[in-house]
């Protein structure tokens, strides 16, 4: 009768490759993946403020931008109540599904949400800001605000890059 044949060793035989080879490959890949993601930057903020460059917008429209007719690199204004800054990624699947194509610093954005009105009607989590900003601004629950930014790429959407936040005092 035969010998019993390890299987292990005879796939080790079949195959023509050193055995760490596909891992290596993938790590490399990986590797390339990260390295090609740290090198990518946020749409630089304009050197001067004027509000007159940037087009008002309803809020509604913030909520849908394609229906609206808003593109992306649009500088758009428009009135809203900031609610809270995320603890979460509002995009996170988008966000590192497209990172390959374009490697944004994510990790660089703080994501805030705002509504349409004081009643909480037109929930939005897609407006970003710095951190710098966020520690500049320092705003509150409800805060009346007009966000002065720029629509730019989510595939397969847009987010709000928000450049300058003024406080509305209402009567």
């Amino acid at each position: 009768m035969g010998k019993a044949i390890d299987k292990t060793t005879c796939m080790r035989q079949l195959s023509s490759r050193p055995a760490g080879f596909s891992c290596w490959w993938g790590a490399l890949l990986l590797g390339a993946l990260l390295v090609g993601a740290a090198c990518g930057e946020l749409r630089p903020r304009p050197e001067s403020f004027d509000p007159l460059a940037y087009t008002p917008i309803e809020y509604r429209d913030l909520l849908d931008p394609r229906r609206a007719g808003l593109q992306e690199g649009q500088k758009i204004r428009v009135k809203a109540y900031f609610w809270q800054y995320l603890d979460y990624d509002p995009a996170m699947v988008r966000n590192y599904l497209t990172l390959p194509r374009y490697p944004i610093r994510w990790y660089q954005l703080n994501w805030f949400a705002t509504y349409g009105t004081d009643d909480l009607t037109g929930y939005y989590d897609l407006a970003a800001i710095t951190p710098e900003q966020a520690e500049t601004y320092k705003l509150h629950r409800l805060d009346p605000v007009m966000l002065f930014g720029e629509l730019s790429s989510l595939k397969p959407g847009l987010y709000f890059q928000v450049f300058h936040i003024d406080k509305i005092v209402e009567d």
